[in-house]
């Protein structure tokens, strides 16, 4: 298979069906990361307690109208993660249809990916529960550990729940780590089967699952998406850090309104190449499972691979030898002899 093909058909559909950006503008929200930097400037405790006084009395005096905005982004967080989860299927629908030589149509993406939302919801509900155990252990070893230790008074309690959070803790990170990793692995593809096979969800969960074990190279196509998802984030440091640098200087010379405006303006101008890089990731996926499926239509290269042999046409020479015809005698009426 060749994987950087399939890379290069995915930013040809991406660059060329711009009405899939709308798609992926959403699906970005679900899938997207984001890099963060940090600063030189050494600041004081001095610095961030005024800061924090100050940030303290506006709250103070506007509960009200921050109650208000946080019950709306609350709103509009669960809309956009509804959209979120109708978009991946609907670039799914979307890129399949330009792969099969179709046009997509915006409003026929969004209704197949609502069309398959639970299904697509289940997947990653379903894919995030081991995760969310590990996260869940992971806590409770920690508590334990930490309240031991501190209920103790003796150090022979502090040093046993030091253990405690040496030993396990490590272990269940390489777990967390595990299990992420396999998740990002399975959930593209299990999706795909749910959207594009009309597979239920446990059924595309089990067929993906088998496909990464048979190694049918959904670990390798992975691991190559990696090398565009570090050049989209370093480029996106290069814009973010300066940026973010400003609006850490902003609050602290206590220009609040400025540094949410400035904020505000970078969100605004990162959803474009969001939207971009999310549409490419999912069509990159999408066309990566056509090939895992069988959906690539039989080229003509492939159709006349099991074609039987040419033989050239029989020349003179080839041909087999033959007697020439007596000539017959004319026929001549009696008496003429």
């Amino acid at each position: 298979m060749d994987y950087f093909d399939l890379l290069k058909r995915a930013w040809n559909i991406t660059w060329r069906y711009k009405a899939l950006w709308i798609l992926g503008l959403f699906a970005g929200a679900m899938g997207g990361g984001g890099s963060s930097g940090g600063s030189s400037y050494q600041t004081g405790s001095d610095d961030f307690s005024h800061t924090g006084d100050q940030f303290g009395r506006w709250l103070e005096a506007n509960f009200g109208l921050v109650l208000i905005l946080v019950g709306t982004l609350v709103i509009v967080g669960i809309a956009l993660w509804v959209l979120a989860i109708a978009a991946q299927g609907g670039i799914a629908h979307g890129t399949n249809e330009a792969a099969e030589g179709r046009s997509p149509a915006l409003g026929d993406a969004w209704s197949a990916g609502f069309a398959k939302w639970g299904r697509t919801f289940m997947v990653q509900f379903v894919l995030g529960l081991p995760l969310l155990a590990v996260l869940l252990v992971f806590s409770a070893v920690a508590f334990a550990s930490t309240a031991g230790g501190l209920a103790s008074d003796n150090s022979f309690g502090v040093a046993t729940g030091s253990v405690g959070l040496c030993f396990v803790v490590p272990l269940l990170i390489v777990v967390l780590i595990a299990a992420a990793l396999m998740i990002g692995i399975i959930s593209p593809v299990a999706i795909r089967y749910g959207v594009l096979r009309d597979m239920t969800f446990g059924v595309a969960i089990k067929q993906a699952w088998n496909d990464l074990w048979a190694k049918k190279g959904l670990f390798v196509f992975w691991l190559v998406m990696l090398l565009p998802g570090l050049a989209y984030g370093v480029a996106i440091a290069i814009i973010v850090v300066p940026v973010a640098i400003a609006i850490v200087f902003l609050a602290i010379g206590e220009q609040f309104a400025l540094a949410a405006l400035v904020a505000l303006l970078l969100i605004l101008v990162l959803m474009v190449p969001n939207a971009i890089y999310a549409t490419f990731v999912h069509s990159a996926w999408t066309l990566f499972f056509r090939k895992l499926a069988g959906l690539e239509p039989v080229t003509a290269t492939a159709a006349s691979a099991y074609a039987p042999p040419a033989y050239a046409p029989p020349t003179a020479e080839t041909l087999p030898a033959q007697s020439d015809p007596q000539p017959q005698q004319p026929d001549v009426p009696p008496g003429d002899e």
